[in-house]
């Protein structure tokens, strides 16, 4: 009797025991060679126009804060090709567009945001956010970059960093380095693999992150580092150290770990003119301390107010899961702390600007059902609330971002010869910072974007992709980095 049953229940026991790696990897596969055919080309919401002129519009000089009115802006096969006096004759073979008086600034760089769905780098794209620097990077941004560079579709810009580098202790979504030959791996291995970027965190030993800045200076490997704690958190951070990076992501850190819950100011104001004097640029992430600050006060009706359909639903579960539960639940007195804490963030960006510190925008876009290209803006009224002037946020969203990622020959201003990423709007900028949420027009690689082809952009970006894929990207990461996985 036993015999006879045997062989089918012990198939049976395999099948279910392999049933979960068979989904993994079958996911996994998904991912690796889906086709991204259903997205919005370029072709199918642009002008077909390559050479044209706008005018007459009023350009905003985003380095010295200054608007040039009634200009004629010449595009010719994706850069731009003249800023001149308005009513020039045209040159031969250019179209002419009505500018409309329209006021035309570059397209805007989110310099943190975490990206879990082409649908983010679309929705980035329709709320004039052309290029975005993404600080989790994973094997599907390498090819999300790669589609976006061959105009497989229409999106901003990616520029990626590598998986993060942490310390022995790390959480299961970060590279965990154990020693300083790990260390010289890990950087090498990414930089091999394409990523633009170095992401370092948290707690690394001294020895460590010092193995990390003199490999990729070897190599030519830029750094991005999360907050000032780990070998720099005592204080008296060292010059030499923080010149060697992109950029020191997120005040809240300053406020937690540097500052240790106390505003003195005398070390707030040590530490700032350190990071002016280093040359590398603070982003401040305002958005996303507030966002879990309103999640913690308002609740469900935070929630309600999220265009959630917008987001990967596996990436929204692991968020619900993961941080966006924790805020939901708090308690009134924790609330209240939140209220108190995101007024010291205001203030220690005001600070950084009062002291001269270069800056960045970045929303850090991805966490807690912060929604792509919509945070970008709620970054930016947020530094505006924090007393920044329109002039210091567009050059902190434009110009700032292009030199961090020594970009700035190519993008970041409306000047002759770079690349034509730029937005138009109805109202001047310099005047409020909320005029740039609603572009008229957006101009990508050259290519003129009407309302029509925003609004196309903007109904696109309601539809993410599946459960699996989002489920799919995860563990392709986590395989990979387990050498589970060629």
């Amino acid at each position: 009797m036993f015999r006879k049953y045997a062989k089918p229940l012990i198939i049976t026991v395999l099948f279910i025991t392999a049933l979960p790696i068979i989904i993994i990897y079958s996911a996994v596969l998904h991912v690796r060679y889906e086709s991204p055919s259903s997205l919005l080309s370029l072709d199918s919401i642009s002008a077909k126009e390559t050479r044209y002129a706008i005018e007459p519009v009023f350009i905003v000089d985003v380095e010295n804060g200054q608007l040039l009115e009634d200009c004629q802006l010449l595009i010719d096969d994706g850069r731009i090709s003249g800023v001149n006096s308005g009513g020039q004759k045209l040159p031969e073979d250019y179209v002419r567009i009505d500018g409309r008086h329209a006021y035309v600034v570059p397209g805007l760089i989110d310099m943190h945001t975490h990206i879990y769905d082409r649908v983010d780098l679309i929705n980035s794209l329709a709320h004039g956010v052309t290029s975005v620097r993404n600080m989790r990077g994973m094997p599907m941004h390498l090819r999300f970059r790669s589609e976006l560079e061959n105009e497989t579709w229409a999106g901003a810009s990616l520029y990626t960093s590598s998986p993060i580098l942490d310390n022995a202790q790390a959480d299961l979504f970060q590279h965990a380095l154990e020693s300083k030959e790990d260390a010289r791996t890990a950087v090498t291995e990414y930089k091999n693999r394409g990523y633009d970027f170095l992401k370092v965190y948290s707690e690394l030993p001294e020895p460590i992150l010092t193995t990390i800045i003199e490999q990729a200076a070897a190599i030519s490997m830029p750094i991005a580092k999360h907050g000032p704690y780990g070998a720099l958190s005592d204080g008296n951070a060292d010059i030499t150290t923080l010149s060697k990076f992109q950029s020191v992501e997120h005040v809240e850190e300053i406020y937690q770990t540097l500052l240790r819950f106390d505003f003195d100011e005398s070390k707030l104001d040590n530490y700032l003119h350190q990071i002016k004097q280093s040359g590398a640029f603070l982003t401040p992430t305002l958005a996303t301390f507030d966002h879990l600050t309103e999640l913690s006060v308002q609740k469900d009706a935070m929630i309600n107010s999220i265009e959630l359909r917008r987001m990967n639903p596996f990436i929204r579960f692991l968020l619900t899961r993961l941080s966006v539960n924790r805020w939901l639940n708090t308690s009134k007195e924790q609330a209240h702390w939140n209220i108190e804490e995101r007024e010291v963030l205001l203030k220690i960006t005001q600070r950084a600007e009062e002291l001269g510190v270069p800056m960045l925008v970045g929303s850090d876009q991805g966490t807690m059902y912060l929604l792509a290209g919509v945070s970008t803006h709620k970054e930016m009224q947020l530094m505006q609330a924090a007393g920044m002037s329109t002039h210091s946020i567009i050059r902190s969203a434009t110009l700032n971002a292009a030199k961090a990622m020594k970009l700035d020959m190519q993008i970041g201003s409306v000047s002759p010869g770079k690349l034509a990423d730029l937005v138009l709007l109805r109202n001047n900028p310099l005047d409020d910072i909320a005029h740039l949420e609603n572009p008229i027009a957006i101009i990508k690689a050259g290519r003129f974007i009407d309302q029509s082809g925003i609004d196309a952009l903007s109904k696109r970006g309601e539809q993410p992709s599946s459960w699996i894929t989002g489920f799919g990207y995860i563990a392709e990461d986590l395989l990979l980095r387990a050498n589970w996985m060629f």
